[in-house]
């Protein structure tokens, strides 16, 4: 499960959640791109901050066509709308923070 986040707190909050969630989250190396990363590891999951420059067509195009599901997720402090780019693909965005019992039946139901 692929974690991509402008915030690098909210990452690693993100990142506990998931092992909570009994999943292994992983992380972009240092000044590496998303795209790049998405290829190294070729997640069945990313899970994209909607601050990022990841949350674009430019990069979820290219992760649903290799094959990973694609989850956005957002604070209070979330600066972009994403309305139009969620309805045109059809994904799902989260507001964080979430509680525990809410996010760990969405990744088990995002990975099958």
């Amino acid at each position: 499960m692929l974690v991509l986040s402008s915030d690098p707190l909210a990452a690693a909050l993100l990142g506990a959640a998931i092992e909570l969630a009994g999943h292994a989250p992983r992380f972009p190396q240092s000044d590496e791109a998303a795209r790049d990363a998405l290829l190294r590891l070729r997640p069945r999951l990313v899970l994209v901050d909607c601050d990022h420059d990841a949350c674009s067509d430019e990069f979820i195009g290219p992760a649903l066509t290799e094959g990973s599901r694609v989850l956005l997720f957002r604070s209070r402090r979330t600066r972009r709308d994403v309305r139009e780019l969620t309805e045109r693909l059809g994904l799902r965005v989260v507001e964080m923070p979430t509680e525990h019992e809410t996010l760990t039946p969405l990744l088990d139901e995002m990975l099958h």
